[in-house]
């Protein structure tokens, strides 16, 4: 059982979002839920409503309920550079997973053109997201049965520090092989 002691004070934004990261690794799915929903006051009132939207959207994703992350995050302004990235890592994800393509590759190049505009983002952090873009786009082009191929990408995953959401790639991979 999680508990918090948070009776009287507010929380920051980075707080709540590791929180619910933590639960969900531990797939405390209800517990997540309960926690954005009883602990939502406690957020600076400002940013609150994204930072709910994106912890439901996370708590969509781990559950697989890939629509609902779609709709959670079609519904939010992110003034936030850091919500804005993560929102999109999790827009590909979701899109792949469900196997939409076309906006999967529309994503890609908004993504892209996200990045090379935001001069808030520093260069280093942008490659680790276009790392993710280009290996995202080599396995949907990649046909399931070609087992050099796939040993090739991950071979290059493994050599490539700096990649947003690696695990989730070595876990899409691994599913290809």
């Amino acid at each position: 059982e999680i508990s918090l002691g948070l009776v009287g004070s507010e929380m920051c934004i980075r707080d709540s979002k590791n929180i619910t990261v933590i639960a969900l690794r531990l797939g405390e799915y209800e517990w997540t839920e309960s926690f954005i929903t009883n602990y939502n006051h406690k957020l600076p009132e400002d940013s609150r409503e994204n930072a709910v939207t994106y912890n439901l959207a996370q708590l969509y994703f781990y559950q697989k309920k890939y629509d609902k992350v779609i709709q959670q995050l079609s519904n939010v302004e992110y003034e936030d550079v850091s919500y804005n990235l993560n929102s999109k890592t999790m827009l590909i994800a979701t899109y792949y997973e469900i196997d939409e393509i076309i906006p999967l590759y529309s994503l890609f190049d908004s993504f892209n053109a996200y990045l090379n505009r935001n001069r808030k983002i520093p260069e280093d952090r942008k490659k680790y997201y276009k790392n993710l873009i280009k290996y995202t786009k080599k396995m949907t082009k990649m046909p399931p049965s070609d087992t050099k191929a796939l040993e090739k990408l991950k071979n290059e995953i493994s050599a490539t520090p700096n990649i947003v959401n690696v695990n989730w790639l070595r876990e899409k991979i691994a599913e290809l092989e």
